[in-house]
């Protein structure tokens, strides 16, 4: 009887022993250090270009009409005009957040004789396509272009 008490008592002892152990060596133990990722919040235009008012800018420091032609596409110029973003979306009811009304714009309107065909040789007008395209009068950035085809020479890609 003494036998198994006394190995009792010494698994008891051991088993006690181990815990305390255990419990001294996480209680004096140092927390790891982790650098916590947070995830702040990005303004929703953040990767966009915001193009600030610039109709006070002389007008030495704005692209000339030959830089804003330049920067048109191939066509045969038929305007290229001088104004404010404001005016442009004006007439065209397009306005785009990241453009200032008071940005100066150049509006060049041309013309492509022949078919128009896009990058990807998709043929977009068969004759005589209008093409009316902004460009930003600081920086010579296009903002976009719009193609117009004359009634019955217009593709349709829709199925």
């Amino acid at each position: 009887m003494v036998n198994i008490f006394t190995i009792t008592s010494l698994s008891a002892f051991v088993f006690a022993s181990a815990t305390t152990l255990l419990l001294v060596q996480t209680v004096t133990a140092k927390p790891v250090q982790t650098k916590k990722q947070v995830n702040q919040a990005r303004p929703l235009n953040s990767g966009v270009r915001i193009y600030p008012a610039n109709n006070s800018l002389p007008v030495s420091r704005l692209i000339t009409i030959e830089g804003a032609i330049k920067k048109s596409s191939n066509m045969q110029i038929a305007e290229a005009k001088l104004t404010t973003y404001e005016e442009f979306a004006a007439q065209t009811g397009m306005y785009k957040s990241s453009i200032s009304t008071n940005r100066m714009v150049w509006i060049v309107t041309g013309f492509v004789q022949g078919e128009l065909r896009m990058s990807k040789g998709r043929s977009v007008c068969t004759d005589n396509a209008k093409i009316v395209e902004l460009i930003d009068a600081e920086t010579g950035d296009s903002f976009g272009r719009s193609i117009y085809c004359p009634p019955n020479n217009q593709i349709n890609f829709m199925p």
